[in-house]
């Protein structure tokens, strides 16, 4: 089987391999390593059997000398498009599961002699998932005998260098459905909007009219509300959503903090207070003021 390196990247979860994958006999010639037998074997392991993403990333003798493997990747609709990859040996007649390996890949899986090696994503506390901070790393899987075993970590490309405090400007949650706008100058102040609204919703002015998706905190004093819209009025300042391309991610145990108010990012929520002890707290299921 000639060695054959394919458009394809990810990883997914450990199955042990025990005995030889050395091809023997006729074997080796019924062995097919194509993108449509990546696809009939790898399906059954694909997020969504029922529309598989599955690509063919690498065939050779990755399960020792005289060894037919295949590399398969498989995909996922999210900002990591490829989130595990698999080795697949031919024995038997048939193709088998050999090792299922979950990353955030960064593509592409290389062939480096009879070993794979993967770049992934380093993600560091507080990271979003979908932006990782601390560069990339990579290792090399290779066969010891009787299994697949991967190397030592090494830094391919180094982390960004720690961003300052937020004290003022756009910042919003790991999930991208609360952003906020804070200014760390006295007297402080911090706009929030939730994207799928205050729940329950506060009283709006007319059965046509927006419901109220946005609070604001001072650096004293109690919260207050955002106006609810209705038909042929200016919906105004688009606040804490305007520039949501070039907003902060605070992660999850991070704070901001100025002007007398800090807001703290927790996976439950996220909770502002002011110095008079006053606040609110905002998530999907539920917010209130205090």
């Amino acid at each position: 089987m000639k060695l054959r390196l394919a458009v394809g990247v990810a990883a997914g979860a450990v199955v042990s391999a025990t005995g030889a994958f050395a091809a023997s006999g006729g074997l080796a010639t019924a062995a097919d390593c194509s993108p449509a037998t990546a696809l009939e074997v790898g399906k059954r392991y694909a997020f969504d059997p029922g529309r598989p993403n599955v690509g063919l990333a690498a065939c050779g003798a990755f399960l020792g000398p005289g060894s037919e493997a295949m590399v398969v990747t498989f995909g996922a609709p999210t900002c990591w498009p490829v989130q595990s990859w698999a080795v697949f040996g031919f024995r038997g007649g048939s193709w088998q599961l050999v090792k299922r390996i979950p990353a955030y890949l960064v593509p592409p899986l290389v062939v480096v002699g009879n070993g794979i090696r993967e770049t992934t994503a380093v993600h560091r506390p507080g990271d979003a998932r979908c932006l990782p901070s601390g560069g990339t790393h990579a290792r090399t899987w290779r066969w010891n005998g009787t299994g697949l075993v991967a190397g030592p970590w090494k830094q391919v490309e180094p982390a960004a260098k720690p961003a300052p405090p937020l004290t003022s400007g756009f910042f919003r949650t790991p999930s991208g459905n609360i952003q906020c706008y804070g200014s760390g100058k006295s007297p402080g102040f911090v706009h929030c909007g939730i994207k799928t609204g205050f729940k329950p919703p506060p009283p709006r002015r007319g059965p046509a009219c927006t419901h109220i998706d946005r609070i604001s905190l001072g650096g004293t004093g109690r919260t207050s509300l955002g106006r609810s819209i209705c038909p042929g009025e200016d919906g105004g300042d688009s606040g804490p959503y305007a520039p949501y391309s070039v907003s902060r991610v605070l992660g999850y145990g991070k704070t901001w903090s100025g002007g007398g108010i800090s807001c703290t990012s927790a996976v439950a929520g996220l909770t502002c207070r002011n110095k008079s002890g006053h606040g609110f707290f905002l998530s999907r299921a539920r917010w209130r003021s205090f």
